[in-house]
């Protein structure tokens, strides 16, 4: 059974071992910690060791008599427990774990101070920590060295001394400031304890926080091959002497060790997790268990005894120590196969990033390169074969004389640089696969050329490029199109762009309109453009210019001239009507009869305008014009303001004077239906003042005829016709109605405007034939007639912008206007301005319709009011719309002024109390008499009576004006026969003449009033008393309100007094300072927060909890800190009655500084669980300090959970054994002294001298380990198999966790050391706790429980009663003790006699006297009875109140004169405003005139222009005559003498004659008369004459305005000065009042007997003014005809002065040619004369006298004419004379009229 329990746990313990290792795959890897001493007692020494040559003496310090006080030590031999116990050599130290381990120890020799112990390690370890244990006395003085380089030189870790500043005077005591800080520590040197004293040193101090273990500082501080440790100084507890000193008490100091453990681990740099012995030497049995091996078994590809550097190999990257998350494994270095040796470079290896640094060594198969990645030079990598292949580098194949470097080619294909392997790196003008021809653009290749071939000097941009610019062989240049040159560095004639653009030489495209010619710069195809075009092409204009559309020369018919339709007979309307209407009566057709009746309400512009060349405004005329709004975001169909609406028959004459070229030009008319009948225009057209030598001096134009279609908007001449641009024309153009039996008799067409639209086939060398073909293909010009948005393709917007730029000889300006437009920009196609609100036209110059005001911010919307205007038109200067009759404004939308109800205009319902009303709901304005309301029906708040009779002023106590009014109004109570006032809030009385209840106030002087009590709502206003009715003194405050307004809580009381809110103070007695309470039922807190003063510590509202981390209110002296432990607490804060901490989980203590129970440790650092089982412990479970469980008798084990040995397994009963159990065990005892001499014995014998049984040592040792554990132990079951195997586990899982850069220290070998420590400071800390807890009182739980329940109950008690409080209204003695206070000033105030005094002076003033000459009335009375006012009286608004009806005083006087000059200014005003019309009619007139004359200026001048063209045609004629003559005659320079003429020149000349044009006929003449002349009549006379009387009414108005100032200035306040004026005044006031009274009764006769005198004048001169237009139309239509005919009869005289002239002359020449005739016929018959020549001749010789003959047919009608003309300019004259007499009779009229309306304005009749 044994031997299976030991086979068993053999098993598991090697399992467990090689399981226990680390996986060094992903982290790094450390081997396990242990005591470096196991297994090297060899390499263990000491400088001094007792007994070691022979016995020796030595004594102990002792106090007990029988104690045993000296020994031997016999050091000679190893230690053995049975054989040699009193050995002390130095391996005694090594720790063995066994049972005997304070038997055996080392000892140095007596009273030696000096003496060292080394240790000598095979390899660098790293080191944890070291720990000494002591038998004796800890030296006074001890030095720990280390060394790294095997003992060679050494560095101190620590310095130990009982007193630092004597043992190492130059060495700090600490603590240390940096880790590295070597300094001497005194914890370890004091004579207590006397043995198992420890002494510890750690290789890092756990106070310093470690970031990077792996640090260079670090590392040298915890790695090493040699630690000593140095004792210097022995404690000798006062026998410093010992020489002299008896009985040798050298033989009781000495140094003494129980155990030494240095603790480490094999140093891998965290490449290993297992280690393995130094040398590999044989004997490896004897190795001792535990021991820590110095070789460590690498990983990570590396290698050495610490793993210290990388494999062969393995160089890739430099060797670094493992890290925590990362391995640093040593990489394998990359030669692809071609080398298997490489080295580490750190140049290379930062080069690249940090990616390889390893390179290659001795590279094969023609590879170089760190990873013999690259091909030798003249070798290149093979793309198909893998880098690896031995044949992957491949020779080079360049031929040497075009490639550079001896034929070197490219290593290796690179996607990135572009190179391929293999390729050839040719010379720089040298190309091919082998480098043996030149590239294209080069040529001549030659060996010695170092660049292999001659540049070719063609202009690349020039030139063919494919495949070279040049011959290869000769470089001569090939050139490309359009190009030329030697060198093909220039472009021909009329192309650009080489050099400049990538597409050589183009064409220069020069726009055909906008440039000069087709010619454009070689640099940059710049055309030459013509004025304001700008681009290349010249196809842009430039900015502020824009290129016209076709449709540019646009002509409104709103401004066309009218034209009288022909006599139409649609209705039966007798000729006579015109007659009719243009004398004031219009005719209707009734019942077969025609009814006149007088026209009525027609102004006198609306009858100029009949007169006018105008188109009019109103319906009815056969044309009229029709304005049409511009609605947003809707297309706008016309051009201009609107239409002509056009009836049958009628015209318009279009006046064209602005062509800017002599073209071919169509007429287009636009034009909207306003029914489906298809209409006709008829198009006439004359010219005037156009030069016979121009374009279109022959053209005969006809009447022609468009339609204009009913489904149409657009009618287009179909003939073209030539307008020269120097010509005056004028287009008649006549509309009629197709006659269809569905015919309307008054049907209308709306005519938009006409167009000229120049013909592009008239442009001369603009268009080739496809661009025409293309512009009529498109219809352009019928796009371009369309009126809205045109989208012309690009072929007509092209050619229409060049048309433009032709026509107008560059781009047109914009000419923007700066007021109405945005921006001085227009469009470039079109030239429309942006235009801002409401502003119409190309130039944004003009206001649409229905706006006006133009400017800056464009035009304003007439917004004429439909009801109040006859039309939606404005004036376009003032905004003024035509109002309806009473009715005026702007816009005609409000009554005049005395009337109200728009559209409905009324007159104003005032009861004569006042002049106007609102105009819409006619309520009364400015009511006078103090009387309001909508028609002043009532009487002004503040008074009351009969409004229409008189309104009084109510007296409540005094009138409204007196200050002291304190009603709303009043009404007098006819049963009580008294006035009522209706007070207002704060006053009380029939006369309202108290103050309420709740108000204070005397109400005896001026200003005084009612004011509310200044109680701030915290008095009762209904209880008597609540305040003082004169001072206003609270005197009964509620709510807990105190002060002389309540404005303040009362003591104890806290809250805002003004919102009612005065809480009583809560303040907890227990928290509050004794000052604050004085009382149990009174404690006063902050007024307004209500904050309680707190003692020290307490926090709350009322002090009634602990601050945050304070406890124990209940003291009354402030609260007591917690004082929690940070350590073991939660938190700061603890139970505020009983003080206890929240401990964290293994704290307890009421202050958390203590473990709790069942854990152990020390609670400054951690409380560590016990885990003893509480079934097999005592009380207390486990020690406080150890953790060793207190077990049960009979239970053993760590946690006390396993039966003892001797008693049966039955836990927790665990029963005794039988009684033979001692018997066996007495026999194991007695066995195991003999294994352990075996063991030693085994020890004892070298290793060098025995056979190798390794196999079968390795067998004996691990069946005797299983031996001595079972010795050492009881028997093992299966139960203690199966927990061990469960904490091996548990273990594992611990340590897997671990980090492994930690340096972990064995707490078990640590444990009594520091507990020994621990107990000592423990006790100190439990020492001073209970000396503070004798000052802390002791506390009854119970006692604080019942004061907290009695507070709380209080607590809510009280604010019961607060609520209670709240709710209950209180009654107190206040008021008593404030009418006291009161009683007493007033006693103390005599006011009487200051009041009599006052009273008595006032009695005495007396103003009676002026205020009777000032107002009209004694001012003795008061202001509310006294009718004329007074000096202190106002009326109802405030102001002074002095005079009014039937008050003499001067100021009513003045007053009323002023009314009444005001008066009359308001009807000189409305007489002055009828004067300024007639001044208007009369300017328009005269601008009418002047007009006319200029028109006939202008007509003068034509017609000497005529003359002149006429003289210099007479000219002409007489020299062609001349030359004619000449060339008959054979007097012609040009013909030798002697030379006969022949026939058919003669028959040349005679044609030519022929061909001459003689005058018009008179009818032509007359025409052209009667469309020129205008309209001529002069009114100088009458204008000066309505001036003077304007001057004149002007200066009545400048009097009457001085009347009125003289009146204003008339000054009350200078009474005293002015009372002898005054007087005076009145009376002659009084008379002044009598004579106008009079006045105004004649002058209301007057009125109504001028009016009446008005109305008849008006109606004769209506008559005498239409009578004056008929007959100035009569003698303007007889001047018309009369200077026609005149100046007709001039042309035709001159005509036919002329044409005699050259008739005389030509018959002359005529003769003269016959006589020549006849001698070159009688020539010609010698020679045979032709039949055909004589037969011209006699052809010519007829015309010579039919013409002949027609001139004196034309003489004879010239004559006649001339007697006509004489016979009607004699009519003019008397006609004009006629005219004269009539204007004579007007003006006396006229003057009358006006003499007669100054008469009534200024009452001089």
């Amino acid at each position: 059974m044994r031997e299976v329990a030991i086979l068993l746990l053999i098993t598991f313990v090697l399992a467990a071992a090689v399981f226990a290792q680390e996986d060094c795959s992903q982290n790094s890897c450390h081997p396990q910690l242990g005591d470096l001493l196991i297994g090297r007692s060899g390499q263990l020494s000491a400088t001094s060791t007792c007994g070691l040559n022979r016995p020796q003496k030595y004594c102990i310090l002792g106090h007990l008599e029988e104690e045993q006080k000296c020994f031997t030590c016999d050091s000679r031999y190893p230690y053995n427990r049975y054989n040699n116990p009193i050995s002390h050599q130095i391996e005694n130290i090594i720790t063995t774990f066994e049972s005997d381990r304070k038997m055996k120890w080392w000892q140095s020799e007596n009273g030696v101070d000096h003496v060292s112990i080394r240790l000598d390690l095979e390899a660098v370890f790293q080191f944890s920590h070291l720990v000494l244990t002591f038998k004796t006395f800890r030296p006074a003085a001890m030095v720990v060295e280390r060394s790294k380089d095997n003992g060679q030189t050494w560095k101190v870790f620590r310095y130990f001394a009982q007193d630092c500043a004597s043992s190492f005077p130059f060495v700090p005591t600490g603590p240390a400031r940096r880790i590295d800080d070597v300094i001497c520590d005194s914890r370890y040197s004091s004579t207590e304890p006397s043995t198992d004293g420890e002494v510890i040193l750690k290789a890092l101090d756990p106070s310093f926080n470690i970031e990077n273990p792996y640090d260079p500082h670090i590392q040298e501080l915890i790695t090493l091959t040699n630690l000593r440790v140095n004792f210097t100084k022995l404690i000798t507890l006062g026998d410093n002497l010992l020489v002299r000193r008896k009985r040798n008490p050298e033989e009781k100091y000495y140094y003494a060790l129980y155990e030494m453990i240095v603790r480490g681990s094999c140093f891998c740099n965290g490449h290993a997790s297992q280690c393995m012995p130094v040398d590999n030497a044989r004997g490896d049995v004897f190795r001792e268990q535990g021991m820590v091996h110095g070789s460590c078994v690498c990983q990570h590809n590396t290698e050495g005894l610490n793993c210290e550097r990388c494999k062969e190999f393995y160089n890739d990257a430099p060797w670094k120590p493992a890290e925590t998350s990362n391995i640093n494994a040593c990489k394998r270095c990359n030669c692809n196969l071609h080398s298997d040796r490489c080295h580490f470079d750190m140049a290379v290896y930062l080069s690249n990033g940090g990616v390889s640094g390893g390179v290659c060594e001795d590279c094969q198969h023609n590879t170089i390169g760190a990873n013999c990645e690259q091909c030798r030079p003249f070798f290149y990598q093979d793309p198909l074969r893998p880098i690896s292949d031995p044949y992957v580098c491949q020779p080079c194949d360049c031929d040497p004389e075009g490639s550079i470097n001896n034929g070197l080619c490219e290593p290796a294909t690179n996607t990135e640089t572009g190179a391929i392997a293999g390729r050839c790196k040719c010379k720089e003008n040298v190309e091919w696969v082998r480098c043996d021809r030149c590239k294209p653009g080069f040529f001549g290749l030659s060996r010695d050329d170092p660049q292999g071939c001659q540049y070719c000097r063609c202009n690349r941009l020039g030139s063919v490029l494919t495949p070279s610019p040049c011959d290869p062989v000769t470089g001569e240049c090939i050139c490309q199109r359009f190009a030329t040159g030697p060198l093909c560095d220039h472009c021909l004639p009329g192309y650009w762009g080489l050099g400049n653009t990538v597409y050589g030489c183009s064409l220069c495209d020069c726009d055909i309109g906008g440039a000069y010619n087709d010619k454009c710069l070689e640099t940059d195809g710049q055309c030459q453009c013509l004025p304001h075009i700008v681009g290349r092409k010249c196809n842009e204009p430039a900015p502020g210019y824009f290129f016209a559309p076709l449709d540019y020369y646009i002509y409104e018919a709103e401004y066309a001239s009218p034209l009288e339709p022909a006599a139409l007979l649609v209705n039966p309307i007798p000729p006579c009507d015109r007659y009719f209407r243009e004398r004031g009566y219009d005719f209707k057709f009734e019942n077969g009869k025609f009814i006149l009746t007088r026209i009525t309400k027609r102004s006198i512009r609306e009858r100029r305008q009949l007169q006018q060349n105008t188109i009019p405004l109103d319906p009815g005329y056969p044309l009229q014009i029709v304005f049409r709004e511009r609605i947003p975001d809707k297309p706008v169909t016309w051009t201009g303001p609107g239409f002509v609406r056009v009836r049958h028959g009628a015209g318009l004459r279009f006046s064209i004077s602005n062509l800017p070229a002599s073209l071919n030009y169509s007429v287009v008319i636009r034009y909207e239906p306003e029914s489906s009948d298809n209409w006709i225009a008829e198009v006439t057209f004359t010219s005037n003042d156009i030069p016979l030598n121009g374009q279109c001096a022959d053209q005969a134009f006809q009447t022609k005829s468009v339609p204009l279609l009913s489904t149409g908007r657009i009618a287009i001449l179909d003939i073209p016709i030539c307008l020269d641009h120097e010509g005056y024309y004028y287009f008649d153009i006549y509309f009629k109605q197709y006659y269809t039996s569905e015919q309307q008799p008054n049907s209308h067409i709306l005519i938009d405007s006409m167009g000229l639209i120049p013909r592009i086939e008239s442009l001369q060398n603009f268009c080739s034939k496809n661009e025409l073909d293309a512009y009529q293909h498109y219809e352009c010009i019928e796009i371009a007639s369309e009126v809205g948005i045109q989208i012309l393709p690009d072929v007509c917007q092209r050619l229409v912008a060049s048309m433009s730029a032709r026509i107008h000889n560059g781009a047109v300006a914009c000419k923007c206007n700066t007021e109405g437009s945005v921006t001085k920009s227009c469009s470039k196609f079109g030239g429309q301005c942006e235009c801002k609100p409401h502003v119409i036209g190309r130039c944004c110059n003009t206001c649409a319709p229905k706006t006006f005001g133009f400017g800056p911010s464009g035009c304003t919307l007439c917004n004429c009011d439909p009801q109040g205007s006859y039309g939606e038109m404005c004036d376009q200067v003032s905004g003024q719309c035509p109002c309806r009759r009473q009715i005026f404004g702007r816009q005609c939308n409000q009554c005049q002024q005395g009337y109200f109800g728009f559209p409905n205009c009324q007159p104003c319902q005032c009861n004569g109390k006042a002049e106007f009303c609102d105009p819409v709901t006619g309520a009364c304005l400015n009511c006078r008499d103090f009387t309001t309301g909508k028609h002043c029906e009532r009487c002004l708040d503040g008074y009351y009576g009969d409004p229409k009779e008189s309104c009084t002023p109510c007296l409540c106590p005094d009138t409204k004006a007196s200050g002291r009014y304190f009603a709303h109004s009043c009404h007098k109570d006819y049963n009580a026969l008294q006035v009522i006032c209706d007070c207002i809030e704060g006053y009380v009385g029939s006369h309202c003449d108290k103050c309420p209840q709740g108000y204070y106030g005397s109400l005896k002087q001026l200003g005084d009033r009612c004011l509310p009590c200044p109680c701030n709502n915290n008095i009762d206003v209904l209880d008597v008393g609540s305040c003082d009715r004169l001072t206003g003194v609270c005197l009964k405050c509620l709510y807990n309100t105190e002060g002389p307004n309540c404005q303040f809580c009362k003591k104890g009381y806290f809250g805002s007094a003004l919102t009612q809110t005065c809480t009583a103070c809560a303040c907890n007695p227990f928290g509050t300072h004794s000052k604050a309470c004085p009382s149990p039922d009174l404690c006063v807190c902050d007024e307004t927060t209500g904050q309680c003063p707190c003692l020290p510590n307490v926090t709350g509202k009322n002090c009634e909890e602990c601050a945050p981390g304070y406890w124990d209110m209940a003291s009354g002296e402030g609260c007591q800190p917690c004082d929690c432990d940070p350590r073991g607490s939660l938190g700061t804060q603890c139970n505020q009655f009983t003080g206890q901490c929240v401990c964290q989980p293994g704290f307890g203590g009421k202050r958390c500084d203590q473990c709790e129970e069942n854990f152990f440790g020390d609670p400054g650092l951690k409380c560590l669980p016990c885990n003893c089982n509480t079934e097999g412990t005592e009380k207390p479970v486990c020690d406080q300090y150890t953790g060793a469980c207190n077990c049960r008798t009979g239970i053993v084990g760590r946690f006390c959970d396993q039966c003892a040995r001797g008693f049966l397994e039955e836990f927790p009963k665990c029963t005794p054994c039988h009684p033979c159990f001692k018997i066996w065990d007495q026999e194991v005892d007695n066995f195991q002294p003999a294994l352990q001499k075996l063991n030693l014995s085994a020890s004892s014998l070298h290793t060098d001298k025995l056979p190798t049984y390794d196999k079968k040592l390795t067998e004996l040792e691990e069946k005797h380990a299983a031996l001595q554990n079972l010795l050492n132990g009881s028997l093992l079951s299966m139960l203690d198999i199966q927990e061990a195997e469960f904490f091996c586990d548990k273990i594992r899982q611990l340590t897997d966790g671990m980090d492994p850069n930690l340096i972990i220290i064995d707490a078990t070998t640590l444990l009594n050391s520091e507990i020994n420590s621990i107990r000592k400071e423990l006790d100190l800390h439990i020492e001073t706790l209970e000396n503070k807890m004798k000052w802390l009182p002791k506390f009854n739980v119970e006692k604080l429980l019942a004061a907290f329940n009695s507070i709380k109950k209080h607590y809510e008690e009280s604010n019961k009663a607060e609520e209670r409080i709240k709710n209950t209204k209180i009654t107190t003695d206040t008021s008593e003790n404030t009418r006291k206070k009161v009683s007493e000033l007033l006693d103390k105030t005599n006011l009487k006699k200051t009041l009599d005094d006052l009273e008595k002076k006032l009695n005495e003033l007396n103003v009676a006297a002026i205020n009777e000459k000032v107002c009209g009335a004694p001012g003795d009375a008061q202001c509310s009875i006294a009718t004329c006012g007074g000096a202190l009286c106002k009326d109802e608004y405030g102001n002074r109140k002095c005079g009014g009806i039937g008050c003499k005083g001067s100021l009513p006087i003045a007053l009323n004169a002023t009314e009444e000059a005001r008066q009359t200014d308001i009807k000189i005003s409305k007489f002055l405003n009828q004067l300024k019309d007639s001044k208007r009619e009369i300017a328009d007139t005269k601008v009418k005139v002047k007009e006319t004359q200029k028109k006939a200026s202008d007509l003068i001048e034509k017609i000497t222009k005529n003359k002149e063209r006429i003289e210099q045609d007479k000219e002409k004629t007489k020299a062609l005559i001349q030359k004619v003559k000449d060339f008959l005659t054979g007097r012609c320079p040009c013909i030798d003498t002697g030379e006969s003429l022949d026939p058919e020149d003669i028959e040349k000349v005679a044609r030519a004659v022929l061909s001459i044009k003689l005058p018009e006929s008179p009818e032509d003449f007359l025409k052209k008369l009667k469309d020129s002349f205008i309209n001529s009549t002069e009114f100088e006379n009458e204008l000066k004459f309505l001036k003077e009387q304007n001057d004149k009414a002007r200066k009545l108005l400048e009097q009457a305005k001085k009347v009125q100032k003289k009146a204003d200035s008339v000054d009350p306040t200078e009474a005293k000065t002015a009372i002898e004026e005054a007087n005076n005044a009145n009376a002659r006031a009084n008379e002044s009042i009598k004579k106008i009274q009079d006045k105004v009764q004649e002058i209301n006769e007057n009125i109504d007997e001028t009016e009446e005198k008005l109305n008849t004048s008006e109606d004769s001169l209506m008559d005498i003014m239409n009578r004056l237009g008929n007959l100035s139309r009569d003698i303007e239509q007889l001047r018309n005809k009369t200077e026609q005919n005149r100046q007709m009869a001039e042309d035709v005289k001159l005509s036919a002065e002329d044409a005699l002239g050259n008739a005389t002359e030509i018959e002359k020449d005529f003769k003269t040619a016959v006589t020549l005739y006849e001698i070159l016929k009688s020539k010609q018959k010698g020679q045979g004369v032709s039949k055909e020549a004589q037969e011209k001749a006699e052809k010519l010789r007829k015309e010579a006298e039919d013409l002949a003959k027609d001139i004196a047919d034309k003489m004879q009608t010239l004559a006649e004419l001339e007697d006509k003309i004489k016979e009607l300019i004699k009519n003019k004259e008397e006609k004009a004379n006629e005219v004269s007499e009539l204007e004579a009779i007007v003006k006396s009229i006229r003057d009358e009229i006006i003499e007669k309306g100054i008469g009534y304005s200024t009452c001089q009749l």
